[in-house]
């Protein structure tokens, strides 16, 4: 115990003394900026203090319990100049907040505590200062606040680095680090009103927990897939093809498919994405006046990324954790759905003759929820058939489920015209008297409920899809 009494007075010393000297530079005239990030870095690097000094975590969390009071006090009553930020930012709070939460839940794995609280103490500070330098591709992200690629950038190197030096530069952790810091970075993109703080060290932390009870080759390859998903990702959103939020979605879906996957899910969903994206690229002018009633567009964003990819990712992780095979095919069944689905939407629309709705055939204008047409059901078997084909190329056994797959996808994109013309929430525009996805019409006019379900919408009837796609590849493995 009085060791532990001796840790409590060294803490406050080291953390009080850190805040004298930023205070006293800010005073002195250096930027806020620089003051805020003395005193972040500095009271950040008390973990190992902490780690080192403490026999008992319960102890161990009181200096963080207490700053984070005191810090809030501080904030209300604007007592330091080199802790200023927005009466919204509670970034001085939730920081302390991470700290008392990483030592009172993983006190066992001190390489998860300190990896997770050094992913925000030197990624957060030198994405921050790179950002605001150096930052030129911006990004909106929630509240409509804008953050920076190249911030980011510098998050995912910062908080790979210090990471990395936490394990002790071991080989065999290289994954690990890889994939913290990209969770890290992640959750850093969406941090608002200073909840990174709170988010990024718990988030790298848990990783960190999980990440050191699985094999160096699952590590290894949830790593590498999600800097693989993550680069494809940057690059589609630089491309158009994807949203900020669906960047986010992407490596979500993509580390687990590329990671746990292998060839088979890498190249599938690759297969799919690349695809897909081209098509709704393909013949734009053409499409543009049916794509406009769409509720989305070809730009994907995080709840079409879920919906597109959500199944297969569920399915593949099924497979990592059971070795069942045919979660494998519950994979390859879902990707085809999505697949069949979007080929069909984005070629069926081509079709000269006009669409006809699948519950009644009765002829409707093209871009019409629910409406088929033989040039859009042969597109849909033949984006099907494509997932299979291209890991079939360094799989040959999958050759045989090529025709499952079509199936699967067939299955798919018939239930989505299905739910399309019953329940999917439709809308009207009475001002431009036409039908549409959206619940206010391109013109600027809201719309009213036309049939269907409000709640029912386009990403959860794609996710239905992708889920019959599943049961049938399932079935077939």
């Amino acid at each position: 115990m009085h060791q532990d009494l001796m840790a409590l007075l060294y803490s406050y010393l080291y953390i009080g003394g850190v805040v004298v000297v930023g205070e006293l530079a800010k005073r002195g005239g250096m930027s806020t900026e620089i003051a805020r990030k003395i005193i972040h870095v500095g009271v950040g690097l008390w973990i190992f203090g902490t780690l080192a000094l403490f026999t008992n975590p319960y102890v161990a969390a009181i200096p963080p319990v207490t700053a984070a009071m005191g810090n809030w006090v501080i904030h209300k009553k604007r007592l330091l100049q080199s802790t200023e930020a927005e009466p919204e930012n509670l970034g001085t709070v939730w920081f302390p907040i991470s700290f008392a939460i990483l030592i009172l839940t993983m006190w066992d794995t001190p390489t998860a505590i300190a990896g997770g609280v050094m992913a925000m103490t030197i990624g957060d500070a030198v994405a921050a200062t790179v950002g605001i330098r150096w930052g030129r591709r911006s990004y909106a992200t929630f509240g409509g606040r804008r953050k920076s690629l190249e911030g980011s950038a510098a998050m995912f190197a910062g908080a790979f680095i210090s990471i990395w030096l936490v394990m002790g530069l071991y080989s065999e952790f290289v994954g690990l680090a890889v994939l913290a810091a990209v969770v890290a970075t992640c959750t850093e993109a969406l941090g608002i009103k200073g909840r990174d703080n709170l988010w990024v060290p718990l988030s790298a932390g848990l990783t960190i927990y999980i990440g050191m009870n699985l094999t160096q080759s699952v590590a290894d390859a949830l790593g590498a897939g999600a800097l693989l998903a993550s680069l494809i990702g940057i690059l589609a959103w630089m491309k158009g093809s994807l949203s900020p939020s669906g960047v986010l979605g992407a490596i979500i879906t993509g580390t687990l498919l590329f990671g746990l996957g292998g060839w088979t899910g890498g190249l599938a969903l690759i297969a799919f994405f690349i695809s897909s994206s081209l098509l709704s690229k393909l013949f734009r002018t053409r499409k543009a006046e049916v794509e406009a009633e769409y509720a989305k567009t070809g730009t994907r964003d995080l709840g079409q990324a879920l919906a597109n990819a959500g199944v297969a990712s569920a399915a593949i992780l099924a497979l990592a954790l059971t070795g069942d095979a045919r979660f494998l095919g519950a994979c390859l069944g879902a990707l085809a759905a999505a697949n069949a689905d979007t080929w069909a939407t984005e070629l069926g629309v081509l079709s000269p003759s006009a669409p006809r709705l699948i519950t009644t055939f009765r002829a409707v204008p093209a871009g019409t929820s629910g409406a088929i047409s033989l040039a859009g059901t042969l597109a849909a078997a033949a984006g099907a058939a494509f997932v299979g084909l291209v890991p079939a190329l360094v799989t040959p056994r999958l050759w045989s489920l090529l025709p499952w797959l079509a199936l699967a996808g067939l299955a798919g994109a018939f239930l989505d015209s299905i739910l399309g013309a019953t329940v999917q929430g439709t809308y009207y525009c009475p001002q431009c008297q036409k039908e549409t996805e959206q619940k206010r019409h391109r013109c600027g006019a809201p719309t009213r409920l036309h049939k269907g379900f409000a709640w029912l919408g386009n990403d959860l009837v794609n996710l239905l899809a992708t889920l019959a796609g599943a049961l049938v590849g399932f079935v077939a493995m």
